[in-house]
């Protein structure tokens, strides 16, 4: 046999913890310049990325837990706490970097391959993971407790494992290893820590460590290692103006913002807004099947600056020739719209304003792939051309915006929007 084959003993694992550490501060110390604050609005619910749900999850989970893999601004795949990932037919081999824990103890094989199993079982049971550990020899046996192994997970060498997929291995595999939910989380961290190892036990490789949680009010962090602030705090605010006072008065160093609360913001305030990269640019694809409809009568640099205050430039300067002849003024265009891309809906609802000609119609993902595959629509705003026969006009990066208290050119973000503390001076 190749290799040797990984043993996994069922845990009793623990699940969420009690919701008590100590009562809410009643004030609010102002920010210093080693303690990074940012703005949350949601209360964690679970900081174990297998089940992370909500914005305020991922925030922590993706800053304490490392992937094998990372997807970077523009889309590319980018080691992570794997220093390389390669596959060949349906074998799927890891190197590890030589990495430490923030306690101190060596990463080995043997830990990741026991991370990678630890969401399938109970009490955690992550539909996230399940699905992209899906084309992994042995997975359904296993949830089925037909077996106390994981046959497609093997060790292979002290810094090395290797995955078995049911078919041959490829990019969208690699892009699964990069999902936070797969994040590399130690199954001793939930043995040892018991009922509340959300609490004492979060020890991972994303260099900080948490080390107080105010339910309902606040989280702090204290950096292990690698770059970026040596403390971050996160408060929670009940909506954006708790949030735009406390930047006021100095109370927070950052703010996550939608599109369409840009309009909220002060001049000084828009000033300090930062529209950070995220794989894809927004378009507007037209179906050049479908000859009767007309463009909007607008241009594109007055569309994109309308929507994003000027904190975005326009990516193309004008409509393609191509369509530009096809145009018959007497025709509406109606424009569809992912209602759940937030960037999308407010370009759309700013091109209504702007020429209310146009009609616009917002949908599921998946309805509007539909469409835009079968031909039956005439354009919609979006990242990937699905048109059999279509042209897109690129309008503007996709970013995820932020209010900073202090210039951070080097700043990224990472998976669900989730900003990198490693990032931020």
């Amino acid at each position: 046999m190749r290799g040797r084959m990984w043993p996994w003993l069922l845990l009793v694992l623990a699940f969420l913890p009690a919701l008590l550490i100590q009562e809410p501060k009643t004030k609010l110390q102002p920010v210093s310049s080693h303690v990074f604050t940012e703005a949350i609005f949601q209360n964690p619910n679970n900081l174990d990325p297998a089940l992370a749900s909500n914005a305020a999850d991922w925030q922590v989970a993706s800053n304490i837990f490392q992937t094998l893999l990372d997807i970077s601004p523009t889309g590319s795949i980018v080691p992570g706490l794997a220093s390389s990932v390669t596959y060949r037919g349906n074998i799927v081999t890891i190197e590890l970097r030589h990495e430490t824990l923030s306690n101190g103890v060596e990463v080995t094989p043997d830990m990741v391959a026991e991370a990678l199993v630890r969401p399938l079982v109970a009490p955690v049971n992550s539909q996230a993971a399940r699905s992209l550990l899906s084309q992994v020899v042995g997975v359904k046996r296993f949830e089925e407790g037909k077996t106390k192994y994981l046959q497609g997970i093997q060790v292979t060498g002290p810094n090395s494992l290797e995955l078995t997929l049911k078919q041959p291995a490829g990019p969208g595999f690699l892009r699964n290893l990069a999902n936070p939910a797969l994040a590399i989380v130690p199954a001793s961290d939930q043995r040892q820590g018991g009922d509340n190892w959300q609490f004492t036990n979060l020890i991972g490789t994303g260099g900080y460590t948490l080390t107080q949680w105010t339910p309902d009010a606040s989280l702090s962090f204290s950096k292990v290692s690698g770059q970026g602030p040596q403390a971050v705090n996160l408060i929670v605010y009940s909506g954006l103006s708790q949030a735009l006072l406390a930047y006021e008065n100095h109370l927070v160093n950052a703010i996550p913002l939608q599109p369409d609360q840009l309009k909220q913001l002060t001049r000084p305030e828009l000033a300090h807004v930062e529209p950070l990269n995220v794989p894809g640019d927004l378009s507007l694809y037209v179906n050049t099947t479908q000859k009767k409809f007309a463009l909007p009568k607008i241009s594109l640099t007055r569309w994109v600056h309308a929507a994003f205050f000027g904190r975005l430039s326009p990516l193309s300067r004008q409509y393609p020739s191509s369509i530009q002849s096809k145009r018959p003024q007497s025709v509406s265009l109606t424009v569809w719209v992912n209602q759940n891309n937030a960037e999308a809906m407010q370009l759309a609802s700013t091109l209504k304003t702007i020429d209310p000609h146009v009609i616009i119609q917002a949908t599921t993902s998946t309805n509007l792939s539909q469409m835009a595959h079968a031909g039956k629509i005439s354009a919609y705003l979006g990242i990937i051309n699905q048109f059999p026969h279509g042209v897109g006009i690129p309008l503007v990066p996709d970013v995820s915006f932020w209010l900073f208290s202090h210039p951070v050119s080097h700043a990224i973000v990472m998976e669900h929007d989730v900003l990198s503390w490693h990032s931020v001076p």
